[in-house]
């Protein structure tokens, strides 16, 4: 079946005229979805002890450059360089997997908590603390001019007179 030419468009425009910090925690879950199957997975074929805090930590590693595609393509709308942007990345995100990884490895061998709990709150900090980062570090200079609300421009002959 074939799509119509202006229904991307339109969809892009939608979604670039959500409020931007409302495209990041959309973005977030998505990543968060696709991180936890994953860690599954990882956690399923890992026969190595702790095994939650070693499934924990690749997922993790394996989620930088996913989630800063996923932010770069579907959060911020003014361009950043790609690499310079991504080494800042892994900056943020090795800082996380350090104290992350202490808390997930805490919880689960010291405490005893459920690892499927256990990365719930990992989850937690650490998208709390990329929350906070991600713009201000990873992604800055990609700041939403307040005029466009967040949406592209799109090309004049699809502009509403």
């Amino acid at each position: 079946m074939m799509e119509h030419p202006r229904l991307g468009e339109a969809s892009r425009a939608a979604w670039f005229g959500l409020p931007e910090n409302l495209r990041m925690l959309m973005t977030a879950g998505l990543g968060a979805g696709i991180g936890y199957v994953t860690y599954e997975l990882l956690y399923w074929l890992n026969p190595l002890e702790p095994r939650a805090t070693i499934a924990w930590t690749v997922a993790y590693v394996i989620s930088v450059t996913r989630q800063h595609g996923l932010h770069r393509l579907l959060t911020f709308t003014e361009p950043v360089p790609y690499w310079p942007s991504l080494r800042r990345a892994y900056v943020m995100y090795s800082g996380e997997l350090v104290t992350g990884g202490a808390l997930q490895w805490a919880l689960t061998e010291r405490l005893a908590v459920h690892h499927r709990l256990a990365w719930l709150i990992c989850l937690g900090f650490t998208a709390t603390t990329s929350f906070f980062l991600l713009k201000r570090y990873v992604f800055a200079g990609s700041t939403v001019r307040p005029n466009t609300r967040g949406a592209p421009k799109l090309p004049s002959s699809t502009r509403k007179s």
